[in-house]
């Protein structure tokens, strides 16, 4: 049995407020031993962090997503400040620039990113980081930072992985790259394993052949048969590397 880890899952998220016991033991029967939940704002953070009480193998991040950069003030900061003692919180995210909705204004984005990688700085904690359409500036607005993460649901091309992957981050990978035409399908093939975390995303962008259904865990596993076939690499060598990946980076032990 592969040992797997899916990175970036939003199991706060209430289309699994119905069966999230039958969704984190079926991630566990199909290999997934270790669950990361990001936050995207303070009460989805406090969610994220009362799941991980529950459950064995499921962790928490916590931050302000661009989107709600605009709620951002000092009094959310003193909560993330807090909430970062919790046992099971192991980095600040998710967080960064999102330039496509832009439901907050950009100067906005750009100041709220920046404070939340100060706090990522200052407490020695990685951070998980959303981009769209705005790659380029994000990564150069880390670049001021001595933080260590993950660019995650990277789409981009391999020009953008390796400016992430030579600050020492890592790029995360879901659904996108099984789906039929992808682009990703073809970059991923300049992007070392040994840079790679796994992720769904979930409940989104579920991979195929279950593209269209809500995405759960369980399904990283069509990630990482499309990865290893691309890299003309054994499934359980992916796995293994992507598996300590991911626990170097988030300082993951005991599971």
């Amino acid at each position: 049995m592969f040992q797997i880890c899916d990175s970036h899952c939003h199991l706060q998220d209430r289309k699994f407020s119905k069966d999230l016991e039958r969704v984190i033991n079926s991630a566990k029967d199909a290999g997934v031993k270790c669950i990361i939940i990001p936050g995207w704002d303070l009460k989805s953070s406090f969610e994220a962090i009362k799941i991980t009480e529950t459950y064995g193998g499921v962790y928490a991040t916590v931050g302000v997503h661009p989107h709600d950069a605009k709620t951002y003030n000092e009094d959310i900061e003193g909560e993330i400040l807090e909430l970062i003692k919790e046992e099971k919180v192991v980095g600040i995210g998710e967080i960064g620039l999102d330039f496509y909705r832009d439901l907050s204004p950009r100067d906005i984005q750009r100041e709220v990113f920046k404070k939340q990688l100060k706090i990522a700085e200052d407490e020695n904690l990685p951070v998980v980081i959303h981009t769209r359409n705005s790659s380029d500036e994000a990564i150069d607005i880390v670049k001021d930072f001595k933080v260590k993460g993950v660019f995650h649901a990277f789409t981009k091309e391999a020009r953008i992985a390796k400016r992430i992957i030579d600050m020492g981050f890592y790029v995360g990978i879901g659904g996108v790259v099984t789906f039929k035409n992808s682009r990703l399908s073809n970059e991923i093939k300049y992007i070392p394993v040994g840079n790679i975390l796994l992720e769904t995303d979930a409940p989104y962008v579920a991979p195929e052949p279950v593209r269209g259904k809500r995405n759960e865990p369980a399904y990283t596993i069509h990630i990482l048969e499309k990865i290893a076939k691309v890299k003309s690499m054994p499934m359980e060598e992916v796995a293994e590397i992507t598996y300590n990946n991911t626990k170097k980076l988030f300082g993951l032990k005991g599971w």
